[in-house]
């Protein structure tokens, strides 16, 4: 992802060349190019969070493609916001890479970024463009909460609601590591994926599942605001699931049966690779799908049911049929 540097490449001329490819809406006042950006709210709370991808941390060139690293951190980021129930509405972006970079990295990121966060009704305002020694992608998004709508939280849910999830399969992401962390996987320019000692059916859409998640998180501030709580998946069912259930002071006991069938798609790769497609399914990092907390009988269009909650007791935060369950999940620190 690196190339000697073109004769006249500047701060300027890579600006002049992402710039036109960040289309503006009509909630933004002043977007990029001035000191700041200026958006207009549609009600009176601003919803903010933050995320960043770093090279050989989240991301690994030869395995990715540029575009694919921006709808990444796009979504990781709408995500956070939709978890919330509010719907997204802007984007500010800071780009830093190594001296060298070549300039249609800087537009292919813009691109990816551009294209999910329209996806979901936001748009890039603004942030900063500098040099580092990787290449990293620190995002920061807005959203706004219709008047009168209140937040939801991690922790409103109780005892009796049923947990469900908005996605049709878990451990897809992890799957896709795995592929990755294996060096079975190669990308070329074109956006074809190559696996090496693989015969897996449809193996390549986990790395691209992985690469550039697609996943619904309109649900969050649709059928989600229904939740009594709710989080997006980010860190792994378990270790997300604790986090809900510490925050609600529930216990959450998930539903074997209900997560067999995701087990089992991922069976035949997880043999390949010497691996437990449970591990990837209970603890499988980067789906940023919504995990929801709701009364029972009233799962909305978009979730299924894979678990239930209990009163809080001195065992495991997270069960499965009632067992407590090994490993914890992704730690950016571990």
């Amino acid at each position: 992802m690196t190339a000697q540097p073109r004769p006249g490449l500047s701060e300027a001329s890579i600006l002049a060349a992402v710039l036109p490819q960040l289309p503006t809406g009509e909630q933004v006042e002043v977007g990029p190019g001035d000191d700041a950006a200026v958006v207009r709210l549609p009600s009176d709370r601003l919803v903010v969070t933050t995320d960043a991808l770093v090279e050989g941390h989240d991301f690994l060139p030869g395995a990715t493609l540029p575009r694919w690293i921006g709808r990444k951190a796009a979504v990781q980021n709408l995500a956070d916001v939709a978890a919330m129930g509010a719907r997204p509405l802007a984007l500010v972006v800071a780009l830093s890479a190594p001296a060298g970079t070549d300039p249609s990295v800087f537009e292919e990121l813009s691109a990816g970024l551009a294209e999910r966060a329209a996806a979901d009704g936001a748009v890039i305002v603004g942030g900063d463009l500098g040099r580092a020694d990787r290449l990293t992608l620190a995002v920061t998004a807005m959203g706004a909460m219709a008047p009168g709508d209140a937040p939801v939280l991690r922790s409103g849910a109780r005892p009796g609601d049923v947990l469900a999830i908005g996605t049709e399969r878990l451990g897809r992401s992890a799957a896709g590591l795995a592929l990755v962390l294996g060096g079975k996987v190669h990308v070329d320019a074109a956006g074809s994926i190559s696996l090496e000692d693989i015969t897996t059916p449809d193996a390549a859409d986990l790395v691209r599942h992985h690469d550039a998640p697609e996943v619904d998180v309109s649900l969050g501030w649709g059928a989600g605001r229904t939740a009594h709580a709710m989080m997006d998946l980010s860190d792994g069912l378990v270790r997300d699931g604790g986090r809900l259930a510490a925050a609600s002071r529930v216990r959450i006991d998930l539903d074997r049966a209900a997560l067999a069938p995701d087990a089992e798609a991922l069976a035949a790769l997880a043999d390949d690779l010497g691996e437990d497609p449970w591990a990837w399914v209970l603890h499988g990092a980067e789906e940023h799908a919504m995990l929801a907390a709701f009364a029972p009988d009233e799962v909305p269009t978009g979730f299924r049911s894979i678990g239930r909650l209990h009163e809080a007791g001195d065992g495991p935060a997270v069960t499965l049929d009632g067992t407590p369950i090994p490993g914890e999940g992704f730690d950016h620190f571990a």
